[in-house]
């Protein structure tokens, strides 16, 4: 197979992928993926906020 064949196949597969994923992630699905992450991203920045700074490394004085 050629090199030329192989990439014409590589292409129609990612643009495939692309379409299908846009059918099936429908736009208010994806906006609740949005506001997933940063709700997870506002949690790890509160737990990190609460948690008390090192103040010296463990084993050395």
């Amino acid at each position: 197979m050629r090199i030329r064949t192989k990439f014409a196949i590589l292409l129609v597969a990612v643009l495939l992928t692309f379409v299908g994923f846009n059918l099936i992630a429908f736009s208010p699905a994806v906006d609740l993926l949005k506001l997933g992450k940063e709700a997870g991203n506002e949690i790890i920045a509160n737990i990190l906020a609460k948690e008390e700074p090192i103040t010296r490394l463990s084993g050395s004085s």
